[in-house]
């Protein structure tokens, strides 16, 4: 019976629509839907999340809910501006219940009293059609990153997520299992390290740390749902990643043949990264982790020792390919290997988003 409800939650979460930086399955059931009508009381057009209350009358009196929204990056893209609702406005809201009872909704409508309805659901990204050839330095090596008087930035692809090469898995957006039974199959875990990421499958991933606002080491930086910017400086011999999501986070890797010092190395959330051509693809080279995140979505675990090889190319203008082999002896039985794409989103600059403006994720 508990691999049932377990496998309907799962379902759930597969079929909802992935709101901003973190699962809103783990914050609202959606086996309980919740509509309400009210005046609106306050109208917070913020990052990580917008949010509207509103005064429901109730037998005994009034209530405050607090209604959950997406990101206002997501809103904007629906077609919302900072004054799409208006204190005293009366709406009529639709979402699911909060799991622990508070007085709010995860929002998954909002209906105007003039029966206009606000749409929630971003549109999926429009990325670049077509094939143009891989855009080069004078040196002959590919541009991973933007090219001059071309707009745009890279997005990951709907439904790339981060598991072994050759598994047969199903994961929605946030890297929730749609059967908990896959879970062995991801990678090769240690068994405490596959009974922790069964653990944060089973409570829906309610302990993300970019909940909390922090960074998305390892290959969860090009998982980010605001995607990411490439600054190559070849005459510095160094590249940045920089990160649309959370608090704009960036990651170096050095291109000027130095070595690792392992002794000297402080770890965080990024590690130290060297990188080399070969050919058409960098190779990246990548220690010194801290254990405070998670490095992909769905909740893989990782220790200090993880230690990654990542290959970054550029097939053709609109694709960036993603390579890692993931060897973390501390958390898995051997090597393991997986890809992720992204696609190239035109005429558009990286959104603005901050994970820290009014920060309610924290607050939970």
């Amino acid at each position: 019976m508990k691999k049932c409800l377990l496998s309907l939650a799962m379902f759930a979460a597969f079929a909802a629509p992935a709101l901003a930086h973190h699962s809103m399955a783990a914050e609202y059931d959606d086996k309980k839907p919740v509509t309400l009508r009210g005046a609106v009381t306050k109208f917070d057009w913020t990052n990580p999340h917008v949010w509207v209350w509103i005064d429901v009358a109730a037998s005994g009196g009034t209530t405050n809910w607090g209604v959950e929204l997406p990101s206002r990056v997501e809103l904007r893209r629906a077609g919302w501006t900072g004054d799409s609702v208006k204190v005293g406005d009366v709406v009529t809201v639709e979402g699911s219940a909060a799991r622990n009872g508070d007085k709010q909704i995860g929002g998954k409508s909002v209906m105007l009293a003039s029966g206009k309805k606000l749409p929630i659901v971003a549109p999926p990204l429009d990325f670049a059609q077509g094939s143009k050839p891989t855009p080069r330095w004078p040196d002959g090596h590919p541009r991973l990153g933007f090219v001059p008087g071309v707009t745009g930035y890279w997005a990951s692809v709907p439904g790339s997520n981060l598991f072994e090469t050759g598994a047969k898995v199903r994961m929605n957006a946030d890297g929730l299992l749609l059967n908990i039974a896959d879970a062995g199959k991801v990678a090769p875990f240690q068994p405490w390290a596959k009974g922790l990421y069964e653990y944060r499958q089973r409570t829906l991933l309610k302990d993300d740390p970019m909940a909390s606002c922090l960074p998305p080491g390892g290959p969860r930086q090009f998982q980010t749902a605001n995607g990411i910017q490439i600054l190559e400086q070849p005459e510095r011999k160094r590249i940045f990643v920089m990160s649309g999501g959370g608090n704009r986070n960036w990651r170096l890797i050095n291109l000027d043949g130095r070595a690792h010092q392992p002794d000297d190395v402080v770890p965080t959330y990024y590690g130290d990264s060297v990188g080399k051509w070969e050919g058409d693809t960098l190779v990246i080279d990548t220690l010194g982790f801290n254990e405070r995140f998670w490095f992909a979505n769905g909740g893989l675990p990782h220790t200090e020792n993880l230690h990654l090889t990542e290959r970054l190319s550029r097939p053709d203008f609109n694709t960036l390919k993603y390579e890692v082999t993931v060897n973390d002896p501390g958390a898995y039985t051997r090597p393991w290997s997986s890809s992720l794409t992204l696609k190239w989103v035109p005429n558009q600059e990286i959104p603005e988003y901050f994970c820290d403006e009014y920060n309610r994720d924290q607050e939970r």
